[in-house]
């Protein structure tokens, strides 16, 4: 594999509910963000196509105004303005200035340029050239009027009925200054709700939120689902976990999706079948015990009574291996365990008493033992197993060596002896039922041990491997998983 292929599968989840999770958070994020683009592009164009409306009426009211003052002699400007403001006032505040007001104007926009060129287009379509016409926006509190030194906010109250109505919003303020003769005419004229002018934070705190609970929201919802459709999948995972490590498991029941509960069904009908199949097998080795034992028993007597001692000694020895190989036979088969209660085992003590019963005896065992290692499982099929492989490496190795350890994946024990070693082809073959190795085994070694350790090590969930040891030998190395 790739370091890029795992990598990605380090990344990607790896329970179904991890899974569903990221796949729909991906997707709902993916639908929030296409949703609100679509949202914004579509706003975008309405405000877009409104503004170009309310410009070019602006514009177009604007040179008809001014095109008016134009057409006034100079004597007659100032008293039209008065008669206008007597009257109430005008849409615009329009006023005739000596000179150019220079404005505080605010930061352009994509839409106040498009306002901009849509209005001056529409002034110039109404009234022709229009040399030194400036356009410019700017906030009702920074508008200046007259000599430039005022503010219309600053104005009096008597002048306030003359004025452009202040805008209940953000809106800005259009101001149209066009120099006529010797003087300016200014306009001022509030953009119909024109915020959008100032520029727009789309995506606010507000849009952000009402996207992030809605995600939320849904993924709460989702979770809740998927939690109650696997939660049967989780059961069924102990209980085929609890098979494999030789507990009896308990009958489910049915519940779920129709898909869930067809394959508890099945699970439960192969639980059955594999409980009938044990209690068969319990019986059928019972009956060949008893039937075995009885002409070995007979063999055994009849060659006790041969007169010649070799040929007796000979018929003996051959009935005392037939007899182990029986009893060895039928005990790998039937297996204790089945019968043995699952428990918390003190792995760490057991080891620790296996040993000290091998120094009372004299032999070379040497021991390294964490404490507090502990697996759920069978002490007497464990004792049976760690028994038969510290025997093992006795017989073959002459002395032995147990270390155990754990780290964060589970636990290992390693027993270790400085004997002759396996051939590769040894220790692809040695786990068979009666493959002998070179070296001659004794009576209470028949080729079954390792069989039967790995069988035990399997019915609690581990694994057992046959290594090389350094400097020459064979590390049997069992691992229980956490």
């Amino acid at each position: 594999m790739s370091l890029g292929k795992h990598l990605i599968y380090k990344l990607i989840p790896q329970s179904i509910m991890a899974r569903v999770t990221m796949v729909l958070f991906v997707g709902i994020l993916v639908a929030q963000v296409f949703g609100t683009w679509l949202w914004i592009s579509q706003l975008k164009a309405n405000e877009h196509n409104r503004l170009i409306e309310v410009s070019q009426t602006m514009g177009s009211r604007i040179g008809q105004t001014v095109q008016f003052f134009k057409k006034l002699p100079d004597q007659y400007r100032h008293i039209v303005l008065d008669q206008l403001r007597d009257m109430g006032g005008t849409r615009f505040f329009v006023s005739v200035n000596k000179q150019h007001i220079a404005l505080q104007t605010i930061p352009r926009t994509e839409f106040s340029q498009l306002v901009r060129e849509q209005m001056s287009s529409s002034i110039v379509a109404q009234m022709g050239p229009a040399q030194g016409l400036d356009i410019q926006f700017v906030d009702f509190d920074d508008l200046k009027i007259l000599s430039g030194s005022n503010l219309m906010v600053d104005l009096p109250p008597k002048w306030k009925r003359f004025a452009l109505m202040e805008p209940s919003d953000s809106s800005p303020v259009a101001v149209v200054q066009l120099p006529v003769a010797d003087e300016w005419i200014y306009l001022a004229a509030v953009i119909p709700e024109g915020h959008m002018l100032a520029g727009v934070t789309w995506l606010n705190t507000e849009r952000l939120l009402s996207i992030g609970l809605v995600s939320l929201t849904v993924l709460l919802l989702t979770l809740l689902l998927v939690r109650w459709v696997v939660r049967p999948l989780r059961l069924l995972a102990r209980q085929a976990e609890a098979i494999g490590k030789g507990r009896n498991p308990r009958h489910m029941r049915e519940q779920g999706s129709s898909e869930m509960i067809a394959t508890i069904r099945a699970f439960n009908a192969m639980v059955g079948r594999i409980q009938k199949f044990i209690s068969d097998r319990e019986r059928l080795f019972a009956a060949i015990s008893h039937d075995l034992k009885t002409p070995l028993t007979r063999a055994r007597l009849r060659a006790e009574m041969i007169s010649d001692t070799d040929q007796k000694d000979a018929l003996i020895g051959d009935l005392e291996n037939l007899e182990t190989m029986v009893k060895g036979s039928l005990q790998m088969m039937k297996d204790d365990a089945i019968h043995e209660n699952a428990q918390r085992i003190d792995l760490s003590q057991l080891l620790l008493d296996l040993g000290a019963k091998n120094q009372i005896y004299g032999l070379p065992i040497a021991l390294d033992i964490q404490p507090g290692l502990a697996i759920e499982g069978r002490r007497m099929a464990l004792q049976r197993m760690f028994s038969n492989l510290i025997d093992n490496a006795l017989a073959y190795g002459r002395a032995v060596t147990v270390v155990a350890k754990a780290n964060p994946q589970g636990t290992i024990i390693r027993i270790m002896d400085p004997g002759p070693g396996l051939s590769d082809a040894d220790k692809a073959r040695v786990f068979e039922p009666y493959y002998r190795l070179h070296q001659k085994p004794s009576s209470d070694h028949v080729g079954l041990g390792l069989g039967i350790a790995r069988s035990i090590a399997n019915l609690h969930g581990g694994e057992l491997e046959l290594k090389d040891r350094s400097g020459g030998g064979l590390i049997v190395e069992v691992y229980f998983s956490l």
